[in-house]
């Protein structure tokens, strides 16, 4: 089984409001996700930041995009696995669900876990395949036992040519390809990667590819990614001595 380590470097949420939404995490890779997609079963674990096992995916919750850079924190673990980051302040100016900001990347991560996953469209367009990113905004969520998680798209999205289930979980959209108003998603035009974004997204925060995230990630080279630190905060404190103001991290 999968393990994955969940750390909180935030300072705008708790360790105890972390936990509490690792059950649902759970729930939705074990249970929902996998009807549709072929994804690792998955134990979610909260460990001590800078303590993740070793082979562990991981998800660290930060205060935004400018302490990932700050920690040296880029694009994959120690080990060279995947990983997830939730910017909480991001999500909080944003007037959104950190809880669905933070299972948005989870699912994400575990159906494209090397941001190099695309599905081509009659018109020959490749999507990337981001499967939160369409259905994108509170409103589209479902609960877990009280925690609110974010709906994802299905391979009928895709329009995949045995898919005969529903276009999302919750059923919102009702055609491939559709992008809701709160959601956009990105595709390759045989040259770079685009965003095309719903009406309500386009002034949304999360709208906009912040460092570090997916989209970020997936518009670089992956001759440019760098694994990161395992103790996050100790080389946190090392840089703060060498310098009083905001350190680049290390190329």
């Amino acid at each position: 089984m999968l393990q994955v380590a969940v750390m909180n470097e935030s300072t705008a949420i708790s360790d105890a409001d972390v936990q509490k939404m690792l059950p649902a995490f759970e729930q939705q890779v074990n249970k929902d996700l996998s009807q549709f997609w072929n994804v690792l079963e998955a134990k979610f674990s909260f460990v001590p930041a800078g303590s993740p096992p070793p082979g562990s995916w991981w998800v660290v919750f930060l205060d935004d995009s400018d302490q990932a850079d700050a920690l040296a924190y880029h694009d994959l673990t120690a080990d060279g696995l995947p990983l997830s980051k939730v910017f909480v302040k991001t999500l909080e100016a944003d007037k959104a669900s950190i809880s669905v900001g933070a299972t948005h990347e989870i699912v994400e991560m575990f159906v494209d876990p090397w941001l190099n996953g695309a599905y081509q469209d009659a018109n020959g367009t490749f999507w990337a395949s981001e499967v939160a990113d369409p259905v994108e905004d509170d409103e589209y969520g479902y609960e877990i036992d009280g925690i609110l998680v974010t709906d994802f798209v299905t391979p009928s999205w895709f329009a995949h040519a045995h898919a005969s289930t529903a276009y999302d979980f919750k059923g919102h959209a009702m055609k491939t390809f559709e992008i809701l108003s709160g959601g956009y998603a990105q595709k390759f035009d045989g040259k770079d990667w685009k965003q095309v974004t719903g009406t309500r997204a386009k002034s949304s925060l999360r709208a906009h590819a912040q460092p570090g995230t997916r989209r970020d990630r997936r518009s670089r080279r992956t001759d440019g990614w760098t694994r990161s630190t395992p103790n996050f905060t100790q080389h946190r404190k090392a840089l703060k001595r060498e310098s009083p103001g905001r350190v680049a991290a290390p190329a």
